[in-house]
């Protein structure tokens, strides 16, 4: 595990995040690293999302582009 990681929040936000983590029971810590673990999980989804989107873009242009997706069987391909 990474060593601690200091953050600075503000009266309200710290005040809020206290509020939340004493209603799911959890300490604060635990709480924030949920919420910053979520977070990053949905960059990486929407980086892939923006990633396929600029392949697909690319692969647009071209008929010889199309053909190689053809001939490998499309985006979901697994030999059936």
């Amino acid at each position: 595990m990474a060593g601690p990681l200091s953050i600075r929040l503000d009266d309200r936000l710290r005040r809020d995040l206290e509020q939340e983590a004493t209603v799911q029971g959890v300490p604060l810590s635990n709480l924030v690293r949920d919420i910053l673990s979520a977070g990053a999980r949905a960059a990486k989804r929407q980086r892939i999302h923006q990633d396929s989107a600029r392949v697909a873009h690319y692969a647009a242009e071209a008929p010889e582009r199309q053909a190689l997706f053809e001939e490998t069987g499309g985006p979901h391909s697994n030999g059936f």
